[in-house]
């Protein structure tokens, strides 16, 4: 018996069971089955999955519009992203956004923010906070500027990306709200690298990501959007002419690394403010004009960790996303991967300083292997802990510091102290100082 031939109450039932892309194929075989493609019920199961229940609060759109202009294009966005802005690097956070009786319902973007550690609690992480940069909804208002603008831009059902910024989380009642159009694109691979050129000098700054990353998420997919080609213009030649002057001054070239597809923001008002939040203004000259490329980070949070007092304990269980403490750079935020001898663990940073940049590995620890080993650990724990707590957990191992530019770096011993599930003390034997770092469990609830 033919598909279309059934009763239309046990097709509906049958394409409940169909995943949506097999779904449409199918429904585009013929008339009759294309006529149960915007059946409603069929659109607000697959808005379910994305804890969309209700579109009263999608510019009065229905499940079908809001899945096919909004959910299905974006919604690869929602989770983490790590942008590439030269030293510092920003983290972007998409979440989806139901509405209620004030503001309309979309995928809301916000940044990051930390703020700078003021003495004496330079040696305690602040966790971040978050302000809203971008909102994809449909929601009428603003427009682009000059050729940028559709004929059809405020067409009911059309989805729209905003520069919406100046609302924190928590909220800050100092903050001027700002919101006009903007974009997001979709961009091609890219070979191009960021450098800083000093006199008769060069530094090359992290690779990110590098070839191999532990942190970027393969898993995820990018917005089901056009992609746009990478521009290949490049400073290579334009720095040799440089003033010598008005160094140094950051620039890009291509290097024989190629970085996968990304995403952008970009904003073409001329009073916008969104430009800092995206990426921190530089204390060097900036010849890269271009908006930062955001990668997906792996975001998903572990089960419960076990304590490391507990037997079961394993280097692997540090797997995640941490913040810490970086003295007057304030709280920075690393990626902690544990290597393949299941027996040490590497600290790349996510958002760097002017000192040590984004993307460099910021220390490794590992895990003693004979008696003696411990007992140095334990000895050099004692003699620089004021508290006289003594982790069951130490590690020992090497990290990294750097002058102003990533200039004049080296490698220095640090013991790292496993607190608990969710703090690891680490003392600098460089700096004589311990920093603190703790995990990233996600948005905690308004108290």
């Amino acid at each position: 018996m033919h598909w279309h031939k059934l009763p239309f109450d046990i097709v509906h039932t049958l394409l409940n069971f169909t995943e949506i892309t097999d779904l449409v194929s199918l429904c585009s075989t013929c008339r009759p089955l294309r006529a149960h493609i915007k059946n409603e019920s069929i659109w607000r199961r697959v808005c379910s999955a994305y804890g969309v229940r209700d579109t009263t609060y999608f510019d009065g759109n229905s499940a079908y519009a809001v899945y096919t202009r909004l959910l299905h294009p974006y919604g690869p966005l929602l989770g983490l992203w790590a942008n590439d802005s030269p030293f510092y690097g920003k983290i972007l956070e998409f979440n989806l956004f139901l509405g209620n009786q004030d503001e309309q319902g979309g995928i809301i973007g916000e940044v990051f923010t930390s703020p700078p550690a003021e003495p004496p609690d330079t040696d305690n992480p602040a966790p971040p906070t978050y302000t809203r940069v971008l909102k994809i909804s449909f929601e009428p208002g603003g427009s682009l500027s000059g050729s940028e603008a559709a004929e059809d831009d405020d067409k009911p059902g059309t989805v729209h990306v905003f520069c919406d910024h100046g609302k924190r989380n928590p909220p800050e009642p100092t903050a001027t709200p700002s919101r006009h159009r903007s974009s997001l694109v979709r961009l091609s691979e890219t070979t191009l690298a960021k450098f800083l050129q000093f006199y008769r000098r060069k530094v090359h700054l992290p690779e990110f990501p590098p070839h191999i990353s532990p942190w970027y998420d393969s898993s995820r997919s990018l917005p089901r959007i056009p992609e746009l080609a990478e521009t290949t213009t490049h400073h290579r030649d334009v720095i040799k002419l440089y003033p010598a002057a008005r160094l140094p001054a950051v620039w890009t070239g291509p290097t024989l690394v190629t970085k996968p597809a990304a995403i952008s923001v970009r904003c073409t008002h001329p009073e916008c403010r969104c430009a800092p939040l995206h990426a921190t203004v530089l204390p060097f000259a900036n010849l890269d004009e271009r908006a930062p490329r955001y990668y997906p980070l792996k975001s998903g949070l572990p089960p419960r960790a076990p304590h490391p007092d507990e037997d079961a304990w394993a280097v692997a269980s540090l797997d995640g996303i941490w913040y810490g403490s970086y003295g007057p750079n304030g709280t920075e935020c690393i990626y902690l991967a544990p290597g393949a001898d299941a027996a040490s663990v590497e600290a790349t940073k996510i958002t760097g300083d002017v000192h040590v940049p984004r993307g460099c590995v910021s220390w490794i620890v590992h895990c003693p292997t004979t008696e003696m080993q411990r007992a140095t650990l334990l000895a050099h724990w004692s003699a620089v802990r004021t508290d006289e707590f003594i982790p069951r957990r130490l590690l020992g191992g090497q990290g990294t510091i750097a002058g102003r530019g990533f200039t004049d770096m080296a490698i220095v011993d640090i013991v790292a102290g496993i607190i608990s599930e969710d703090q690891i003390d680490v003392f600098w034997t460089e700096i004589h100082e311990f920093r603190t770092y703790k995990r990233y469990k996600g948005r905690q609830p308004p108290p």
